[in-house]
């Protein structure tokens, strides 16, 4: 499931995959309604984390349980990294992935892990090496980009963003290396 953020750490973009997971409608998971989804007795703590992570713009790592739309709870990892503009490294916000954890290991517990990030050239592994990877890093700058100056706007690239990411994830799937998100 991919999300993205503003610069002020407020959910801007859940994919459907959220909304059909948890049975939340649309727009519940937007802002900061995400982490009505989130096990209560870790709800505070991921959100004291996410906010923490917004403040120092950093990489994180959250793991949860996270409620599906039948009341169960499933094991799920939450990660992001924030998207910054090729310039001067303006903070646009995050790029976040979950996963499910299929088999969660025995005395699993919720956690939080926070890196502190400093703006470099991706290389490696986490280089674009794909078109779509440039195409996903575009888009999310124009989403940012959108926001309270062509707001009519948002609904096409979010359907381009989601188009992406399908493909990305489905290269991930495949064993691609070209469809590293991140």
């Amino acid at each position: 499931m991919i999300w993205t953020t503003d610069a002020a750490g407020q959910t801007t973009y859940m994919c459907q995959e959220w909304y059909a997971f948890t049975g939340q409608r649309p727009p519940a998971a937007l802002a900061d309604g995400w982490v009505q989804a989130i096990h209560p007795d870790e709800r505070a703590m991921m959100g004291d984390a996410f906010l923490k992570a917004c403040h120092l713009q950093c990489e994180f790592v959250l793991q949860y349980r996270l409620r599906r739309h039948d009341g169960t709870y499933v094991w799920v990892v939450d990660s992001a990294a924030p998207s910054r503009l090729p310039d001067a490294g303006t903070f646009l916000g995050f790029l976040g992935m979950i996963r499910r954890l299929d088999r969660p290991p025995k005395g699993l517990v919720a956690r939080a892990e926070l890196e502190t990030f400093r703006a470099k050239t991706a290389t490696g592994e986490f280089a674009p090496v794909s078109k779509l990877d440039v195409v996903a890093n575009h888009l999310l700058m124009a989403r940012a980009a959108a926001i309270g100056a062509a707001d009519e706007m948002l609904p096409a690239i979010d359907s381009l963003l989601f188009d992406v990411g399908s493909r990305l994830a489905r290269g991930l799937q495949q064993g691609d290396a070209s469809a590293n998100i991140h």
